[in-house]
């Protein structure tokens, strides 16, 4: 592709089964993709630089004179990648950006100015090529569901295929670099974030992480059929990985033993996924089993609420479990219903979730990760 094609790009979502908060400190986390995307459309402009964000009604503009004066040094280039704390201070001074905003167009605003600027330097021979981004998603905001990862993950390949520096069909090298820099821009919005998210918003499938990379991968997992339940209780991911980081630090003897624990449920979920031997009941129990005791320890750390708890107690009351999904604090819960093939039809439990007020998707886990369409 070039910057003279019209480029469309989509990108899932994804929940995070086990490992949350553990994964920061190296431990195994095992995330999958939702069939909930992000859509980004990039098309030529005559002379500005565009970025529309039709599901919050915003548009800003740019000319591409504008970004001319921007460069970095070779020191902060790895691997075709600037590194977001080499560019971001310049462009928040040339642009006069607020970078400890948390409204939604400005963390939108900053993380496309990084991805245009930085392709740009680092594909493009800091040629700046005139372009118009609309963006839609099918995620909530702030929920857990991965939703400004799936914005940075399809951002980043559609900018990257105007610069013909992938390929339509997304080769695994491809899907290598466009990881590099959604991370990057997760970086920006999120402090020092795990990279899980990027990497199931690219790759797809289920991911096992550990160590700050991919272990291993699954395209194909057995049928989860999952709700997920949105409390609407915002919460800001940065500050809920800070404040376990000081747990921890104050406790340390107490937290790591949690964390361990953690990890072992994250080990134990991978291999009922990788071999699922087992008959689709035994793994309906193993799979509500670990979800109980992994709420129990993210409580532990001090990312639960009160909303959190209310949902796993109607879980509870219907014969599921529900745990926490993503940093937290409000956010999104999951909750395993089915395993095995056949449509099971909205469980009783989704309509007692709903009566209570909150907002709840059937969701298939595994679909696609980021894809050229």
């Amino acid at each position: 592709m070039n910057g003279t094609s019209v480029c469309k790009v989509s990108a899932p979502g994804k929940t995070i089964l086990h490992g949350e908060h553990a994964v920061v400190y190296g431990k195994a986390a095992v995330a999958a993709s939702i069939d909930l995307r992000t859509h980004v459309t990039a098309s030529p402009e005559e002379s500005s630089v565009v970025l529309e964000l039709l599901d919050l009604k915003y548009v800003e503009s740019w000319s591409t004179e504008q970004f001319i004066q921007l460069s970095v040094s070779e020191e902060d280039c790895g691997d075709n990648v600037v590194h977001s704390e080499a560019l971001v201070p310049k462009l928040a001074d040339l642009f006069k950006l607020d970078t400890s905003s948390k409204a939604p167009t400005d963390q939108a605003r900053l993380a496309f100015l990084f991805l245009y600027v930085g392709t740009s330097l680092a594909h493009g021979r800091g040629r700046f090529l005139p372009i118009r981004l609309s963006v839609t998603s099918e995620l909530p905001m702030g929920a857990g569901l991965g939703s400004s990862a799936s914005y940075a993950t399809a951002v980043a390949a559609a900018l990257l295929a105007q610069r013909g520096a992938v390929h339509p069909s997304l080769s695994n090298s491809d899907r290598d670099l466009i990881c590099c820099w959604a991370f990057q821009a997760e970086c920006i919005l999120h402090g020092r974030p795990s990279g899980i998210d990027n990497a199931v918003c690219t790759y797809g499938g289920a991911v096992l992480f550990k160590g700050g990379r991919v272990v291993e991968t699954l395209k194909s997992i057995p049928s989860y059929k999952v709700v997920l339940i949105n409390t609407e209780v915002a919460r800001n991911t940065k500050t809920l990985v800070a404040s376990v980081r000081s747990r921890h630090d104050q406790y340390p003897h107490v937290v790591k033993p949690v964390l361990e624990s953690i990890e072992a449920i994250s080990e134990a979920c991978w291999e009922l996924l990788k071999h699922p031997e087992s008959s689709t009941e035994v793994l309906f129990r193993q799979a509500t089993e670990l979800v109980r005791m992994n709420q129990c320890l993210l409580n532990c750390l001090g990312v639960g609420h009160t909303s959190l708890d209310q949902v796993a107690a109607l879980a509870a009351s219907q014969g599921f479990s529900a745990k926490l999904t993503g940093a937290g604090g409000g956010g999104c819960a999951l909750l395993v219903y089915h395993v095995g093939s056949g449509d099971t039809g909205a469980p009783a439990v989704q309509d007692v979730l709903a009566a209570k007020g909150f907002q709840c998707w059937r969701v298939e886990l595994g679909c696609p990760g980021v894809t050229l369409h």
